[in-house]
């Protein structure tokens, strides 16, 4: 009996009954680890005016909301819209289009709100929220000043140029 991946990939696939069962919580839980070690990493003790603690609560949170996002709304759009061969797994169930295609809307709503900072006003987790988006805005306007001054030099030897 030959087994090609074909057929080993079928069977893991018919053996459980969403194929996403695992996935889409690896999604979430790496968003959620990457953004606190990104807050760990990058923010700079000038940055933080909390204690640096509320901040990487906070950017866990924010990669948590932003992992559940992806991980439990795109994701399963992306699958159940655009397989490219539904062949390649024959047992597998299909995916739900129109349960996937009702979160469209919510997970748009809630990638306004999370662009908005409205979640910084929640009551438990308002606080770390805001001490993590204070922290991350005086990171890029540290960033754009470092730009700025590339750029006004850059300026300085065309005009010494000309």
């Amino acid at each position: 009996m030959t087994h090609d991946a074909r057929s080993v990939i079928s069977a893991a696939a018919a053996a459980h009954p969403h194929v996403l069962t695992w996935l889409e919580p690896l999604v979430m839980a790496s968003f959620t680890v990457l953004f606190a070690l990104y807050a760990f990493l990058v923010f700079k003790p000038e940055h933080v005016e909390h204690h640096p603690t509320r901040v990487l609560i906070g950017a866990a949170l924010q990669g948590f909301i932003i992992g559940m996002l992806v991980g439990f709304v795109i994701l399963p759009l992306r699958i159940a819209f655009f397989v490219p061969d539904p062949t390649l797994f024959p047992d597998a169930p299909p995916p739900p289009k129109g349960l996937a295609s009702l979160s469209a809307l919510p997970s748009l709503l809630l990638l306004l709100i999370i662009r908005q900072g409205l979640l910084a006003r929640a009551p438990l987790i308002g606080r770390y929220l805001r001490a993590y988006r204070r922290a991350a805005i005086k990171h890029q306007v540290d960033g754009m000043r470092r730009a700025l001054v590339r750029l006004e030099a850059v300026d300085a030897r065309t005009r010494a140029e000309d």
